[in-house]
């Protein structure tokens, strides 16, 4: 039964419509990884039988060996290309189609060794239960499917919810479809397998899902593990020799698998490399060849020699292959630095380009807020790139995600889908109502642990000046802020934070909403103390600034005569070269800000308290947003003395983390900057002449 329902929900995972998507491209590698292990198995396994031995009808044996040697583990394949960050290319794509065309060819085939099998031959009951099984993946899809389309569209419309009696018949009807299917002689995986097929993706088959997942593969699959193991028995191989020749058939199989998709590569134009990865990609074995072994040695059609050395080669193959897969497959991240990834760097009159990242959709409405205050129109463009931040788990709705690449127009029907087309959705409305931004989403489908390396690819790849950057934490009824979805979001923003691919702002919303909605001007004060932070923030002041509806207060910390430094390691050339920068900064703004209503301030601090009483004079302005630099300068540095031993929130700098606190009582939403730039230097160490129009000279790395 376990095995019965897992494959029903394997079933359940393929969504025919992506094959169409892909288009020829994807049968064709799909052809060029099946035929040539296929062919090296059916010459060969005539030989096979005879030395093995095998009681077997010989056409049944030689047709399971052909199919053994070709199959791909589809669900495996589905979580690896998870797992190696290839969900949204093109080649993870194309992998995925072309292994649902290979297992449906593999799965048929196995129907037809089966067959064959059981009527010792290729006779005329082989020949009806081939056609009666054909016939019974017809009446599926004839009869059964659109009942169930009927189900998931009035599911979508949310008219009706499935209800229990609907999802019991559907998971009583598995058994009924695995019994038909081993009555008319295929084997009762095969028609359970079909009637997964014949449910098409939706709320229902995501309902099922939900259903079967955890039952079925953490008590079911584990026993299921446990007997193949059992019936592994070593001291059958009497033919050492022979066991090393079908050890090296499987080699040879493995890598002509590697030369299909080469040549195929290379006849689509595509580069080597993609070729090679998807070959290796191809080679993943699983749960479903250890199913089909299960499948051969219970009807007798191999034996249990057989058996041991093909479960023996499948380790020993995905031993091979993982490591080939992790050095070849893995997009390693590109030290690419290039030009105007920084706010001060970017040109008013080119695109700017923003990454926005999204983990829930209580954040998007502060994050469009802070798109639309960078003044997007046709002369000034924005470019955004929406990353959804889903968590890959062992479930099956996060690998459906992986069939389309426009997942967010799926209409699938769990929580997670309905999020990421609301997600979509409101940016998508937001970019036609403003006219002058363009939306691109896609999703990062991996682990907590290592999802910030998709956004610093993403960044990369679209060579994003700014990130947003949703703090962890959202507003309470109670106006304190609590833990919005995870605390591992946390752990994701610190890590883009620790080695920033360009301008990285996160974004903590205390109600910030749309400029329309405020109904009056929205009031941004920018708090400067000095440092290349800081200098981002009046960066993004400067973008602001052409806003009509923004009034934008700009306070300037000043450290008093009497304030002395905290480190004896800086030296007064150093701060000179900074104070210079930041003199530069401001007159840069002032003279480029002449729209928009500026109000310049400084005040003169001597130390921590006085800082503190100025910021929160501030703030009981009336203030919607402030913005502030993580860390402040050197000069600054002084202003803050002792602010970071008692830190809640390191990642947020000292001031970051003081608006943050629950203590100080801020109403207003903040949004804390980080420069890429450390010390007027790049944040690796390594320091770089700016264009004599914005930097003389370069300053040492102060972190």
């Amino acid at each position: 039964m376990g095995l019965i329902y897992y494959i029903f929900t394997i079933g359940l995972e393929i969504g025919l419509p992506s094959i169409r998507s892909s288009g020829w491209r994807c049968f064709w590698f799909a052809l060029a990884c099946t035929i040539p292990p296929f062919a090296l198995a059916a010459v060969s396994g005539v030989t096979l039988h005879k030395k093995l031995d095998e009681h077997s009808n010989q056409v049944a044996f030689v047709l399971f060996i052909s199919v053994s040697f070709s199959v791909s583990a589809f669900s495996v394949l589905a979580r690896t290309v998870a797992e190696l960050k290839l969900g949204s290319t093109e080649l993870g794509r194309l992998t995925l189609s072309a292994a649902i065309l290979v297992d449906s060819f593999a799965w048929i085939n196995l129907s037809a060794a089966v067959a064959i099998s059981e009527s010792g031959g290729v006779t005329l009951s082989a020949i009806f239960t081939v056609i009666a099984g054909t016939g019974f993946y017809i009446v599926c899809f004839a009869l059964l499917r659109p009942m169930m389309q009927k189900l998931s569209k009035r599911a979508i419309s949310g008219n009706e919810p499935v209800r229990e009696s609907e999802e019991l018949a559907i998971l009583v009807g598995v058994l009924v479809s695995a019994f038909l299917g081993d009555l008319i002689g295929i084997h009762a995986v095969f028609g359970a397998f079909t009637y997964g097929l014949a449910i098409p993706q939706g709320p229902l088959s995501a309902l099922l899902v939900e259903k079967l997942d955890d039952f079925v593969r953490g008590i079911f699959l584990p026993l299921f593990y446990v007997i193949s193991g059992l019936r592994m028995d070593i001291s059958s191989i009497k033919q050492v020799d022979l066991a090393l020749y079908i050890a090296m058939l499987v080699l040879v199989a493995a890598l002509l698998k590697v030369l299909g998709g080469v040549i195929t590569a290379a006849a689509y134009d595509m580069q080597m490399h993609d070729g090679i990865s998807f070959g290796l990609l191809m080679n993943s074995k699983g749960v479903i060849e250890l199913v089909m072994l299960t499948v051969g040695i219970n009807k007798k059609i191999i034996g249990s020699q057989s058996f041991t050395i093909l479960v023996i080669m499948s380790v020993v193959l995905t031993a091979m292959v993982n490591p080939l897969l992790d050095s070849m497959v893995k997009p390693t991240r590109r030290l690419v630095f290039y030009k105007r990834r920084s706010l001060r760097w970017h040109d008013p009159g080119s695109e700017l380009r923003i990454v926005a990242c999204v983990h829930n959709p209580r954040v998007v409405p502060a994050l469009i807020a802070i798109i639309d205050c960078t003044v997007p129109t046709k002369h000034m463009p924005v470019s955004v790139s929406v990353i959804q931040l889903i968590e890959l788990t062992g479930h099956t709705p996060t690998l459906l995600l992986l069939q389309d690449p426009m997942f967010h127009k799926a209409k699938y029907g769990s929580h997670l889908e309905t999020q990421s087309a609301a997600v979509s959705h409101a940016f998508q409305s937001y970019a036609q109502i403003t006219g002058g931004v363009q939306v691109r989403t896609s999703a990062a489908i991996s682990p907590f642990v290592t999802m910030h390396e998709d956004i610093v690819t993403e960044t990369e790849n679209c060579h994003a000046a700014m990130v947003l950057l949703p703090f962890h934490m959202h507003l309470a009824v109670d106006g304190s802020l609590e833990i919005a979805s995870h605390t591992a979001v946390r752990n994701v923003n610190k890590k883009v934070l620790d080695n920033p691919p360009c301008t990285v702002a996160v974004v903590i919303d205390r109600g910030i909403g749309s400029i329309s909605a405020h109904g009056t001007a929205l009031r941004v004060g920018v708090l400067f103390f000095g440092g290349p932070d800081d200098c981002e923030s009046l960066a993004l002041a400067d973008r602001m600034s052409n806003h009509p509806a923004i009034e934008i207060c700009v306070v300037r910390f000043i450290p008093a005569n009497g304030s002395t430094s905290t480190s004896s390691l800086i030296s007064e050339d150093a701060e000179q070269r900074e104070r210079n920068m930041d003199e530069q900064c401001l007159r840069q703004f002032v003279e480029r800000s002449t729209i928009a209503a500026i109000e310049y301030r400084e005040h003169v601090v001597s130390n921590a308290e006085e800082t503190v009483e100025v910021i929160r004079k501030l703030e009981s302005e009336g203030k919607d947003l402030l913005l502030v630099g993580k860390e402040q300068g050197l000069a600054g540095s002084r202003l803050i003395a002792g602010m970071n031993e008692w830190s809640e929130f390191p990642e947020l700098g000292p001031i970051g983390d003081l608006l943050v606190s629950t203590d100080f009582g801020a109403t207003c939403s903040v949004v804390v900057i980080q420069s890429p730039l450390g010390g007027y230097g790049y944040a690796d160490g390594s320091s770089v002449r700016m264009k004599p129009d914005r930097c003389e000279d370069p300053v040492s790395d102060r972190r």
